[in-house]
């Protein structure tokens, strides 16, 4: 995804088509969720859920990188 459509602290809002494809691939792959109790990420999550945009599919932040 060019870095022209983040924003500058990673952000990913689901307001285009390329994006809300990459954002529903994340959660088709479990790579992104709502971080733990501890603040942490589950398992093979790369992308924490810190909010919902206006069609329901929700605002991603990256936190790390797979290593697969």
């Amino acid at each position: 995804m060019p870095d022209d459509e983040k924003t500058i602290q990673g952000t990913i809002v689901p307001d285009s088509e390329e994006k809300k494809a990459f954002i529903k691939g994340l959660l088709d792959n479990h790579q992104a969720a709502r971080p733990l109790p501890d603040g942490s990420l589950p398992p093979g999550a790369t992308h924490e859920i810190v909010g919902e945009g206006e069609n329901g599919l929700p605002i991603v932040k990256r936190k790390r990188f797979s290593a697969y």
